[in-house]
This record gives structure tokens, C-alpha cells and sequence, in this order.
């Protein structure tokens, strides 16, 4: 006896056909399983309904049950379309006692599932004729039902069109029907696109069903808790694993890319292991942080960036991409306040996967592939090279010695510092076979890269669990450098009538080995001394040995040492092992509430070890010396024990009454963290062999002991009434350690409101729009980013003089500011969210303004204090900026695809500075002032000269203004003042390192077993201080340079493009000073990700005994548009200084990767 019935759910209006056909009733109990499963979360079935009705049909009546309680009907549309008209009347009555009455006298009876209702017939309808008429051309088809990732579906609808009869998919995702041959088949799922397949009289149909495009019912986690995206009245922004799969990142932030509108998410360092820059809607502080705060599965992580690499400031880097499910970006105040103190920067909140129960499943995710250096600077070569020394030092000497004779015959004659070095000569000659040294593949090499994950889903009714293991290898693209992970995750979830209980563990180790780039070493960078060498200098000697050949006195000096050596023989290795927990128990009582207990501990331990060899020479510096000094040998050890803890409690409250619906949220929580640090140096190795501390001698050691505590109170409220007007208020109440005894506690409110316009009377028929939504925020938050102390005075070593000794004591370092507070930001928010053609287009725009008051600044104080400065609350920023969003995704015969683009823009400006609003300056690396703070203007823009071109000849150079050494062929910059003269009164802001907008566009595209996607991001209008231009186009001599100095200025007949100067040994006219020479737009438009995937059809996972497989290849910034020179425009060598953004100098490059992968499961 068969059962056939069409189930359908209704929600606000709108009907979704599903169709099942049972032949068993062990087939019937698994698709009441399956509704269980999919309806998780509706209220309990003592839920109380309200209801005044006269001579209504069943389904409106059924539509207001749903808005009551949110219970989902699942039936039949034949099935009520005779039914009778419902007339009642009951107040605060149980949903059974009501469904009773409004199914009395009706050819229907109903079933209350855990969390859906199913109306089925009292008794079995008849086939439809046209079934029965065209049984006798009958077909047996079979096939399976998966996801767009080859997973199984279970309980797929499987309907022929225009009839009754039908079946559904069992555990393995197979059905098996009887149809006429030329019957078209209809698959739908809840959750799922419906596909309308013609089976030509075949005996198998495989289908792939992809994720429904409409989006009102999607989960989004906020904080705390979770909420339906169309009742979220807060900005916030969601990207799912689904969305970023197959790329060969090594941390999730790095996906994260171009992926959500006013997150800007910036690589400045390509070095393995290396943190991202993330920055929510600008930047916020001058002197606290601007990172966001981290969530990973409710546990706050502590961003420790007082080591002394920031490659730990990463609190992404121990995770395993492949074990994260979705990630949600806070980012106004509304949604961030309720984490208070900490929620400025915006927050990011990391879910990770989680067991869903039933038989175990095995999957493996890995893959293989090379990295590359994005690209190469073009530089000179050693003929070109050769020509340009020879010049700068001609130059030079005809500048010393007016009149002398340049004949190089003559050369010996010359003084020393103005003789060109015989090594030159056969150069000049045009000799062939001689050194030419390419610095840069000397140092680049083309790295590989392997990440392989093995994982376990299952579990029973009441035990679940996720199980995972992965390991990273990583070689970096610079001799010397990579990156190793070695992670698990276990994460279990049970359920015992009310209690709810999991627990979260995840251990990891990690080892990166680093080498010397950016300003983490004084004597210089290893990628800045491959820019600089000269080309005609060999890398190892006719031995075999390093060459460090340098010649003082010659005329030309390298200043720097033997890059691949430096890589090399230097030891510098960075491990960390980290252990991350969390527990929670959850019981529900009373009606609605539910209590929920949780306790987190991150434990983190990192050591750095680093050995400077003997055989390694010193570089002593700009000066005669040069390089070659005898090397010191030189080891440290560095290590940071870090405990952090929360504990957390909450109760949080669901009810509804009549077309009310309210939730609410009370917490209580605290939070502690301890770092214990340690310091040891040794010198005085008497060999390499030994290079740990115990082989030389401790000159130096330290040791530290920091502590912050955190307590807070939270609140939040949501109201919304028939789904349709919202409103939501969040208020958290924080007490830290690390402000003054005066301000310990701040609070932080919020409260936003929202309104579904298109559930009006006036728009809920429209064919067209599918949801339009209105809301706007305002709120509160806070940064939480100084440092632990910063409020107190502290003490220093001192030593003083007593009775004629020297004896060790303490001073004051600081003076203390009882009354030190909260940076605060307040930010106000409205945005539009719009839905078409059933949500396959959905557009959403946001605009914001936000204010950081009380910013942290060290502002003078009186001299008869002792002290210089005092860090007090003054200062003001405001940042605003507008968002768009597109999505949109539609089917064409067998092609699938999907466009997701986003926009924003953000204005920075610099509000009030301290009592006098007198602007900050800052020095970069150069050790002069390239950068200032002023009001007006964005934090930390380029201050300099104005380059105007060159001068051209001597005639121009008596009729403008001019530095006191300026001749023909030096810059010639603008009279910013209009004095006539240049000098450091014409320094002006020459750009800033924000963007006027950043974008992503993501395309997706499927046709059969084949699929495709695309990432392109990109940032436009803003600009970057390429210091590099100023060691490697100075055309000194002692550096290389780029191949754009073959146009320089000769002479005023040969004057060049009129944009490079002269080439001098002795730089005139100022060329070295700070200005718009050294700043470069960094505009790019960058391809991020290409891939091109292949899933193995049936019957190869049939021979393979493998439930679904797919191969792909995967590019990661294979393409870069740009005229930047550098090498990555998104680069940052200062990242944690705010007042310096945007200086590259020697920078780590990003890499190009490529990949070949395979994802399975069993």
C-alpha cells in the first residue's frame, strides 16, 4: 500500500512544493527523522495560540498558527483545496486544543512532528489518471541526489511532474521510481533550487541540486547567540566555508578577501605564517589598536602583539582553515556592542564545524602545488650598472675638482674616494662572460607547498562529533624561510533531556623559520640588500665559500651583506604550541529560558631561538668601514607562557504572544590572562658547532611578568512584531585592569530598529521584490587595545651614588593618570536590504558615521614634573563610508552560476589633537619626518617636498627657487610657501595609505561535473612610500638601481625623460630629502583566486567505494594590476604603527601559488 502525499511549507506568504512518496513505513520513519533535522530550533509544542476567525480557509488560518508559533505545515495543496472553511474563536489556548478544532469535520488529519506539523489524508488517494494511463509505457529509473560538494542529500523529493507520484531519496541519497518513458521529473529539497529534468526514457539520472537562492530564513551568528538574517536590524557581514573552499590559504583570514563591503582585508607581509591586516570600516586610534577582536566559537581571543615578531600577532594562524564553517564580521555598534570594550575595530566570530550525527563519514581534503615571487623588479644589469657607477663617480669628481680630466687612463691619479674600481673596466670594455648576477633569483626560489586534512563526521541522537587532523607545509619563497602546522580538532555535542552539554579542543604546533626582512634587524633586510648589490658581485667565491667582497676606499661601497648568506647561515626559528578548550552546559526550564554555562582557556606558548654565526660579517654602517668587519657570534632566546580564561554565564529568554515576539539575553562574565616572559643572550661562541645558549656565555637576561583582568554585565533585548517591525537594544557594562582607578567601568549601549517593507499589504503580492528591508543603528563600543599598565606609574632601573658607590635602585619611568578611560566610538548606521525575483538578486547598502572620542595620546607636560609626557584622553577621529552589495545567481539549462560584488568607501579625518591641536610628526625609516597627524586629514599622511620634475639647465635653474647645492639635473621641487627658496617650510601632505574605495567580485559558475570560480579584489586612490626608490634610484653608485635610470639626466642636451636625476656619487640639490619622488600610487586591481573543479561521476565512485570526489586546481594571485614598482601595493612594514601606515622597505613578497587538489569522503 503506497502512501503518496506534497508537502508544502509556508512562510509569510510564500509556498515551497515538496513532494515525497513512501512504500514502506520504514521509508515514512526516515523522512520524519529528516523533518526533525531541518525544522531544528521552533518552539515547544505547549505554546499557546490566540485566534478570532469567521469563515476562513485553512491555509490563512494556518499562515497566522505559523507567525504564532513558528511551526512549519508541511501538505498537500490538492489536499486542502476542498477543505472546509475554519470559524473559531479561542484565547491563549495550546496548539494542540486549537489544531484539534480547526481539523474537525475536515478529510485531513495532522501529526505534530518535534518542530513541524504534517497534515496528511484520513485516508490514501487514488493514482491520477494520467499515471495510470501511461503505465503500461512504464520505465524503472534510478539514480542519486547530492550537493553542489557531492555530499549525500537524504529525503530529496523526487515527483513526476503533473501527478501525485513520487518518492523520496533514502540514507545514501538513491531513489528508485516508475514513470512513463517520457516523463519529466521534478527533484526539490528544503534549503535547495528545484530542478526539472526530461528522463528521454533513461534508466539513470544523477542530479546535483544547489543551496536555494532565497536567503530570508539564513542563520547568521551574532554575538552571543544567533538570529534569522532577515531579522537582524545591525550591519552584519557573512562569509560560509562553502564560499572560500579550495583555496590554498594557510589561515582563513586570508579567504576572507574581497569577500564582505568594509572589511578591508590587507597581506603587507607575504612571509609564511605571517598575520593579515584586518581593518572594519578604517581606522579608529592613533595610539591604540585597530585590530578586530576575535571569537572563536565564543571564546575571545587575546591579541598578544607585545613579542618581538608580529608573526604571533595572528590569532588565526594555529587554526585550520578546512575546520571553520562560516565567519561573521560585527561591524557597526549595534551588532559589536555587546562585546563592549573590545568592539571598535569590529568583531569577527569564527564557528567551526560541527558533528551532525548518523553513521560516520571520513573526509580527506588536501593539496599540492609550487609558489612563486608575484613578480621581479626590473633592475639593472651589471654592463648597465657598470656604466651607471663610472658616471655617478665622474660626475662627482667634476663636481669636487672643477675642470679636472675624466679620462679613465688618467684614473690612478685620481683621488681615492673619486677612482672607479678595476673591476669596472672590462665592463665599460663590453667584455662578454663576465659576472652578472641576478640578486633576486638568488634569493627567490620556487617553493612547494602540501596541506592534507583528514576529518570525521557522526554520531548518535544524543553524542556528535567533529574529528580533524591537518598538517601544513609551507617552504617560503625565500631561501631560508617556511612555515609548518601540525593541528587537531575534536569537538563533541550532547543532548540529555534538558541539558545540553559540548566541549571544543583544539591542539596545535607550529614552526616558522624566518629570515631577515622589513626592520626586525638592524643591519638590514635580505630582499632590500638583493634590490641593492651590485650585479657584477659574485655570490660564492671560486671555493665554494660566501663571497662578502666589498672595497673600501674604492669609490663604491655595497653597505650591505651577501643576501643569500644572510638567509642562509642565520638561524632565527619561531615555534609555538597552543592548546585551545572550551566547555558548555545548557539547561532549559522553566518556559523559554534557557541557562547556558561556558568556560574557555587558551594556552599558548612560544619560543624564538636565533643564532648569528661566526662566519657571517657585521655591517658596521655607512661608513669607511663598509663590510667585512669580524663578526661577533651572537644567540638569544626568547620565549612568552601565555594562560588566557572566560568564563561566561547567560540566560536568554524566547517567547511569543499573539503577533509578539520577544528575546532577551542577561550575562555575566570575566576574563584573566597572565604572560610570563623570559630573555637570555649569549656571546663569546668559540665555535658554530654548539649554537645553543649553553655554548657561549650569558651576557644578558630578563624576565616579565604581565596581568589584565576583564568583568563584565550584558544585557540585550529583541522585539519584533508579525516578523515585520524590529526593534533591538544591547547594553554592556565592562571593568578593566588596565584603565585608571577612576574609570574602570565603561558602558557601552546600542539600539537598532528595523522594518520589512515588502510584508506590507501594499508589497507582499509583488511578483517582483522578494524583501525590502529598512533599518538603522546607533551605539556605543569600546577599545580595549593599550597597554596593561598604561594608567599606572611605573619604575625603572636606576642606579645612584652612595657613600662613593654605585648602587642599583628604581625611578619613576612614567607618571601615572588615575583618571586614564576608554577610547570610545560612536557610530550611527542606516542601510536599505532588497530581494528580487524570489531573492536570486539581492542588492543591500549601507551608510555609517563614526566618532572615536577620548582617544589615547601622550600629551607634553610641565618639566618641573620630571617627566615629559602623560598619556591622557584627548583627541578625536571620525570615519565614514558607504557600503553596496550585489548577489545574484540563476540557472540556464545546465549552466549555474552566481555574481557576488561589493563596494565601499571610507573617509578617515583627524577630528581634535590635545589642548593646542598641534599636529604629530613622525619619522619613518629613513630617520627623517615622512609622516603627520593634523586636523583635517587622515591619520599618519605623507608629509615631504613636492617634486616638480628636474632642472632642466642652467638658464632654469637661475629663475627658480632652489635648495642651497641645487644645479642642473637635480629635483626640482615646489615653493609650497612662495618664499622663493626651498627649504623645509615647503613640506606639505603628499597622500595617505586609505583607499577611496575597495571592491570584490566573486563569480561561480557550474555546468555538469564541471564547476569554476573566480576572486578579484582590488583598492583604489591611495598611495604608498616606496623607500626603496630612495637607496635603489639614487644612482650613488654603492646600490643598484631600476632600469628607469637609463633615462636620466645627462646633460641639457641629453636631459633624459626630465623625471630621473643625475647620476652622482655625491647626491646634490636635496635628491635624498623626503618627498613625492618616494611616494607612489598603490591603486591594483588583483586576481586572488581561480579554480576549476572536476566531480568523478557515479560510476567511478562506484569502483572507487567512495560516496562523492573532486579534483581541482587553484591559483592564489596568479595576476596583479598595478603601477606600483614594489613589489605588493598592499604592503605595510609598520603594521602595529599607526602614525607611519604604508612604508615598504624590503618587504616580504607576496607569492603566486598553484595548486592540484582532491576532496573525498567515505
Amino acid at each position: 500500500m503506497n502512501y503518496n502525499v506534497v508537502f508544502q511549507t509556508t512562510h509569510i506568504g510564500t509556498a515551497l512544493s515538496k513532494t515525497k512518496t513512501f512504500s514502506s513505513l520504514k521509508t515514512l520513519f526516515l523522512l520524519l527523522l529528516t523533518l526533525l533535522y531541518l525544522n531544528a530550533g521552533a518552539a515547544a509544542i505547549n505554546q499557546l495560540v490566540t485566534l478570532s476567525e469567521k469563515n476562513t480557509s485553512i491555509e490563512k488560518v494556518l499562515i497566522k498558527i505559523k507567525k504564532q508559533t513558528g511551526y512549519s505545515f508541511l501538505y498537500d495543496k490538492e489536499l486542502l483545496k476542498n477543505a472546509r472553511l475554519v470559524t473559531i474563536n479561542v484565547s491563549k489556548v495550546p496548539l494542540d486544543e486549537v489544531m484539534k478544532k480547526c481539523f474537525a469535520d475536515q478529510n485531513f488529519t495532522y501529526e505534530i512532528l518535534d518542530k513541524a506539523i504534517l497534515i496528511k489524508p484520513t485516508a490514501q488517494p487514488k493514482k491520477s489518471a494520467s499515471v495510470q494511463q501511461s503505465s503500461s509505457q512504464a520505465v524503472t529509473i534510478t539514480g542519486k541526489v547530492t550537493d553542489s560538494r557531492g555530499g549525500t542529500l537524504v529525503g530529496v523529493s523526487v515527483l513526476l511532474k503533473g501527478s501525485t507520484q513520487g518518492t523520496a531519496t533514502d540514507a545514501n541519497g538513491r531513489y528508485t521510481l516508475t514513470i512513463p518513458a517520457d516523463g519529466i521529473l521534478s527533484f526539490s529539497y528544503i534549503g535547495f533550487a528545484t530542478q526539472e529534468l526530461a528522463t528521454n526514457g533513461r534508466s539513470t539520472l544523477d542530479v546535483t541540486l544547489l543551496e536555494e537562492t532565497k536567503s530570508l530564513n539564513t542563520v547568521v551568528v551574532v554575538g552571543y547567540g544567533s538570529q534569522q538574517k532577515r531579522d537582524i536590524t545591525g550591519s552584519v557581514g557573512q562569509v560560509k566555508a562553502a564560499d572560500i573552499k579550495d583555496q590554498a590559504v594557510t589561515g582563513f583570514d586570508q579567504a576572507l578577501v574581497g569577500k564582505i563591503s568594509g572589511v578591508q582585508v590587507l597581506q603587507p607581509n607575504g612571509a609564511p605564517g605571517s598575520a593579515m591586516a584586518i581593518r572594519v570600516r578604517g581606522l579608529s586610534s592613533i595610539s591604540a589598536g585597530n585590530d578586530p577582536l576575535y571569537v572563536i566559537d565564543g571564546v575571545p581571543l587575546s591579541n598578544n602583539s607585545d613579542f618581538s615578531t608580529a608573526i604571533v600577532s595572528n590569532p588565526l594562524n594555529t587554526i585550520n582553515p578546512t575546520d571553520i564553517e562560516s565567519i561573521e564580521v560585527l561591524k557597526d555598534a549595534s551588532a559589536a556592542a555587546i562585546y563592549g570594550s573590545r568592539g571598535s575595530n569590529g568583531v569577527v566570530l569564527i564557528t567551526t564545524k560541527r558533528g551532525s550525527g548518523g553513521k560516520a563519514k571520513f573526509t580527506y581534503d588536501g593539496y599540492a602545488g609550487v609558489q612563486q615571487v608575484v613578480k621581479k623588479l626590473d633592475l639593472l644589469n651589471a654592463y648597465q650598472f657598470a656604466e651607471l657607477t663610472v658616471e655617478g663617480i665622474n660626475n662627482a669628481y667634476a663636481d669636487a675638482v672643477p675642470g679636472a680630466n675624466l679620462d679613465l687612463s688618467l684614473n690612478s691619479s685620481r683621488p681615492v674616494s673619486y677612482r672607479v674600481p678595476a673591476r669596472y673596466f672590462p665592463y665599460l670594455a663590453g667584455e662578454k662572460g663576465l659576472t652578472d648576477t641576478d640578486w633576486q633569483d638568488a634569493i627567490f626560489r620556487t617553493a612547494s607547498m602540501q596541506n592534507h586534512t583528514i576529518s570525521v563526521n557522526g554520531g548518535t541522537e544524543n553524542i556528535k562529533y567533529y574529528i580533524s587532523g591537518n598538517y601544513l607545509d609551507q617552504n617560503g619563497i625565500i631561501i631560508g624561510s617556511g612555515f609548518k602546522r601540525y593541528s587537531g580538532r575534536v569537538n563533541l555535542d550532547g543532548q540529555s533531556g534538558k541539558f545540553r552539554f559540548g566541549v571544543n579542543f583544539t591542539p596545535s604546533y607550529t614552526i616558522n623559520n624566518l629570515v631577515k626582512t622589513e626592520t626586525r634587524y638592524t643591519e638590514g633586510s635580505i630582499v632590500s640588500a638583493a634590490l641593492s648589490i651590485g650585479p657584477v658581485f659574485k655570490v660564492y667565491n671560486d671555493d665554494g665559500s660566501y663571497n662578502f667582497d666589498a672595497t673600501p676606499g674604492e669609490g663604491t661601497k655595497t653597505w650591505n651583506i651577501n643576501p643569500v648568506a644572510m638567509a642562509l647561515l642565520t638561524k632565527d626559528k619561531l615555534t609555538q604550541s597552543r592548546i585551545l578548550t572550551n566547555g558548555y552546559v545548557e539547561y532549559s526550564f522553566l518556559k523559554n529560558l534557557t541557562y547556558k554555562f561556558s568556560l574557555g582557556v587558551d594556552q599558548n606558548n612560544y619560543r624564538e631561538d636565533f643564532y648569528r654565526p661566526s662566519n657571517l660579517p657585521q655591517m658596521s654602517g655607512f661608513g669607511a668601514g663598509g663590510v667585512g668587519s669580524p663578526s661577533v657570534p651572537v644567540g638569544t632566546s626568547e620565549s612568552r607562557a601565555i594562560i588566557n580564561w572566560v568564563a561566561e554565564n547567560t540566560l536568554n529568554y524566547i517567547g511569543s504572544f499573539g503577533n509578539h515576539n520577544v528575546s532577551g539575553l542577561l550575562g555575566y562574565t570575566t576574563q584573566k590572562e597572565r604572560i610570563d616572559g623570559n630573555f637570555l643572550r649569549a656571546e663569546n661562541y668559540p665555535t658554530d658547532i654548539i649554537q645553543t645558549l649553553n655554548g657561549g656565555q650569558i651576557t644578558q637576561g630578563y624576565s616579565s611578568l604581565s596581568k589584565w583582568s576583564l568583568i563584565s554585565y550584558l544585557a540585550r533585548l529583541q522585539y519584533n512584531y508579525q516578523h515585520k517591525y524590529l526593534l533591538s537594544a544591547t547594553i554592556r557594562s565592562d571593568g578593566s585592569s588596565r584603565f585608571g582607578k577612576n574609570n574602570k567601568y565603561g558602558y557601552f549601549p546600542s539600539v537598532s530598529a528595523g522594518w520589512i517593507v515588502s510584508d506590507e499589504n501594499f508589497l507582499k503580492d509583488s511578483r517582483t521584490l522578494s524583501l525590502l528591508k529598512l533599518k538603522a543603528s546607533y551605539g556605543l563600543t569600546g577599545n580595549f587595545q593599550i597597554p596593561n599598565y598604561a594608567s599606572y606609574g611605573l619604575l625603572g632601573n636606576a642606579n645612584y651614588v652612595s657613600g662613593g658607590t654605585i648602587t642599583n635602585g628604581l625611578s619613576p619611568t612614567t607618571v601615572d593618570n588615575p583618571s586614564l578611560r576608554w577610547e570610545k566610538t560612536a557610530m550611527f548606521d542606516m542601510g536599505i536590504e532588497a530581494g528580487f525575483f524570489g531573492d536570486k538578486l539581492q542588492l543591500q547598502a549601507d551608510y555609517y558615521n563614526s566618532n572615536t572620542y577620548d582617544m589615547l595620546l601622550n600629551v607634553s607636560v610641565p618639566l618641573s614634573s620630571g617627566f615629559a609626557t602623560q598619556l591622557k584622553n584627548i583627541g578625536k577621529v571620525n570615519n565614514r563610508g558607504f557600503e553596496f552589495s550585489a548577489n545574484y545567481r540563476h540557472n540556464i539549462g545546465k549552466w549555474q552560476f552566481s555574481v557576488n560584488g561589493n563596494i565601499a568607501t571610507n573617509k578617515n579625518k583627524v577630528v581634535e589633537l590635545g589642548p593646542a591641536g598641534e599636529p604629530i610628526y613622525t619619522n619613518g625609516a629613513s630617520g627623517s619626518i615622512e609622516y603627520v597627524t593634523m586636523i583635517g586629514k587622515p591619520i599618519g599622511s605623507y608629509y615631504g617636498r613636492v617634486k616638480d620634475g628636474i632642472i632642466m639647465s642652467q638658464a632654469e635653474l637661475s629663475t627658480i627657487p632652489v635648495t642651497n647645492s641645487s644645479k642642473p639635473g637635480d629635483f626640482k621641487f615646489r615653493d609650497i610657501n612662495g618664499d622663493n627658496k626651498i627649504d623645509d617650510k615647503d613640506r606639505t601632505i603628499i597622500g595617505d595609505y586609505f583607499p577611496d574605495y575597495t571592491y570584490g567580485l566573486t563569480l561561480n559558475a557550474r555546468y555538469s561535473s564541471f564547476d569554476m570560480s573566480l576572486t578579484i579584489q582590488g583598492s583604489q586612490g591611495f598611495e604608498i612610500v616606496n623607500l626603496q626608490r630612495r637607496y635603489i634610484y639614487n644612482f650613488q653608485g654603492n646600490f643598484n638601481s631600476y632600469t628607469g635610470a637609463m633615462d636620466r639626466w645627462r646633460s641639457e642636451e641629453n636631459p633624459g625623460n626630465g623625471q630621473v636625476s643625475e647620476v652622482n656619487r655625491v647626491p646634490t640639490g636635496d635628491g635624498g630629502i623626503f618627498s613625492s619622488h618616494h611616494v607612489e600610487d598603490g591603486s591594483y586591481t588583483r586576481f586572488k583566486n581561480i579554480t576549476l573543479g572536476y566531480t568523478l561521476p557515479k560510476n567511478v565512485l562506484n569502483v572507487l567505494k567512495i560516496n562523492n570526489a573532486r579534483l581541482y586546481f587553484s591559483a592564489q594571485n596568479p595576476f596583479t594590476i598595478t603601477k606600483y614598482m614594489g613589489y605588493n601595493p598592499e604592503v605595510n612594514n609598520r603594521p602595529g604603527s599607526n602614525l607611519s601606515p604604508g612604508e615598504d622597505y624590503g618587504s616580504y613578497p607576496l607569492a603566486k601559488t598553484y595548486v592540484l587538489g582532491i576532496n573525498f569522503s567515505f
